[in-house]
């Protein structure tokens, strides 16, 4: 069986940049989902993949689509792109200490992959999953969960196929 071998924290990046927008895509990120919220499927570089309109979103977060090859592997991961629309976090929106979160708007956000992928120490087999994040211990932690098709704020820890830890760095202003 032939795994994919990279570095984990690169799509671990690149799976938060696609949910969340943040860090140095932001610009990127938003002017490409600019283009997608069009009348038709749209696509747009992003993030070194190729990004989608899935749907516009029923609450005002687009869905989109980005597809990446990574030694020969397809990967995608599918989101709403979630909008804070004037609340702070901390106030409005609670903060994530200690609690999962997902990692963009509505449904939960997949990834499908199709092959074998290591995410440090963590075997994930081809296939696909949802992704979440969480505080833990004083670390952040990538989520990959094996139970598909679910709305975003129904995660279920039982179905937990790996947890990885992330290094997180802070925005000097929320993206």
């Amino acid at each position: 069986m032939k795994t994919l071998s990279f570095n984990w924290q690169l799509l671990g990046l690149c799976a938060l940049l696609a949910a969340c927008g943040s860090g140095s895509m932001a610009e990127p990120v938003a002017e490409a989902e600019t283009a997608l919220m069009g009348t038709e499927a749209q696509t747009a570089s992003l993030g070194g993949g190729t990004a989608t309109e899935v749907h516009p979103g029923m609450a005002g977060s687009p869905h989109v689509k980005v597809d990446w090859v990574v030694n020969g592997g397809d990967i995608s991961i599918t989101y709403g792109r979630p909008f804070l629309k004037g609340r702070v976090v901390g106030e409005s929106v609670e903060p994530s200490t200690d609690k999962f979160w997902r990692l963009g708007a509505d449904e939960a956000t997949t990834l499908v992959t199709s092959k074998d992928m290591m995410f440090g120490d963590s075997h994930v087999p081809s296939g696909e999953y949802t992704l979440w994040t969480m505080h833990m211990n004083d670390e952040f932690h990538l989520i990959i969960n094996t139970q598909t098709g679910q709305w975003g704020t129904q995660y279920d820890p039982a179905h937990d196929l790996a947890h990885v830890a992330m290094n997180v760095e802070e925005l000097s202003s929320p993206t």
